[in-house]
């Protein structure tokens, strides 16, 4: 059996960040307490999640900011 590292100590990458599965994954995993990197189609949509995450954001090292790519 794989033993996964607790959340806090974990980076995730989400793909589709900004509806469905991956909106929902993305704010559970931020509430974890996870470092997130996160993409989406939609760049006003992420900015808005990365707001969001950024509000409740309790995290060590950067608060969440949008990079163009």
């Amino acid at each position: 059996m794989v033993k996964l590292k607790p959340l806090n100590e974990q980076v995730m990458v989400i793909t589709g960040a900004s509806s469905g599965i991956g909106l929902t994954t993305a704010r559970m995993a931020a509430k974890g307490g996870a470092r997130l990197v996160l993409a989406a189609r939609s760049e006003e949509a992420l900015r808005q999640l990365t707001r969001e995450i950024g509000r409740s954001w309790t995290g060590a090292g950067r608060r969440p900011t949008p990079s163009p790519m």
